[in-house]
């Protein structure tokens, strides 16, 4: 507790109340600083839904700020509406360890899920969700660094532009995705001809995603940029739907037509 300092006994009056008054002013700043910090991390949390980031989300459940841990529980609550969501959202909150973490799972429990829609169904042949995945794989618009060749699985290969989107019927379960580098140089070597030149071919990286569940779901994908590597991610359905709506597909000179040797790019 904040309160006058030992040395103020045997002080005038009116210094003792000075004195008091300025404990009291720094019991303020201490209790505004605090006040002001949760409001931060909570207008935090609200930009973490918003960008579909779930893992700063699971962290915010571990803060110590009951607000906070509670503000970040509902934001997995409404990505778990929906029913491709759900699993991995009920998931989360069960593992955690928190009572807002707990509260909000109960919140779900017996809830039937909203049907995840589909942003672009294909003209006089919808894909049957009941029973088959339809794959959104996505390039955000602002997403920097040139368009690589990725195959998905061994069904479909594409050159994602940013802001342009590749849509995949397919079956549940695990997909591959793999996505071409370009080459890099080679490092020095002892022979005095190596000027430094030299490039090398890098392997493909290769990403793993999971469809455990019939229905749509939209993968994130960004590109290479400098040191930052590619990156596939099942994105929560609200911000990625949301997304998705105002993108583009991708031109047909930019699907299929993989190369299979050379210059991939």
């Amino acid at each position: 507790m904040i309160g006058a300092p030992a040395a103020s006994v045997g002080l005038p009056g009116y210094a003792r109340l000075f004195l008091r008054g300025l404990a009291s002013a720094g019991l303020g700043l201490v209790v505004a600083s605090a006040l002001g910090c949760a409001s931060q991390q909570l207008r935090q949390v609200a930009r973490y839904e918003e960008a579909g980031d779930d893992t700063a989300l699971r962290q915010a459940l571990l803060g110590g700020n009951a607000e906070v841990r509670a503000a970040a529980a509902q934001a997995l609550v409404r990505y778990g509406a929906y029913d491709t969501g759900r699993p991995a959202v009920l998931g989360t909150l069960s593992r955690s360890q928190s009572p807002e973490a707990k509260a909000a799972a109960r919140q779900l429990f017996g809830v039937p899920p909203l049907h995840t829609p589909d942003p672009f169904p294909t003209a006089g042949a919808p894909a049957d969700t009941t029973s088959q995945v339809v794959l959104y794989v996505y390039r955000p618009p602002g997403d920097g660094g040139a368009a690589q060749w990725a195959r998905i699985d061994t069904e479909r290969s594409v050159r994602l532009q940013p802001g342009r989107y590749l849509r995949l019927v397919t079956s549940p379960g695990n997909h591959r995705m793999t996505v071409q580098l370009p080459d890099e140089a080679a490092p020095l070597t002892d022979d005095p001809s190596d000027n430094g030149d030299r490039m090398r071919k890098v392997a493909p990286l290769l990403t793993t995603v999971s469809t455990p569940a019939a229905g749509v779901y939209f993968v994130r994908y960004t590109a290479l940029q400098g040191t930052k590597r590619p990156e596939f991610k099942v994105m929560p359905v609200p911000p990625a739907l949301q997304l998705v709506k105002t993108l583009r597909a991708a031109d047909a000179a930019d699907c299929d037509q993989m190369p299979t040797g050379g210059d991939q790019r």
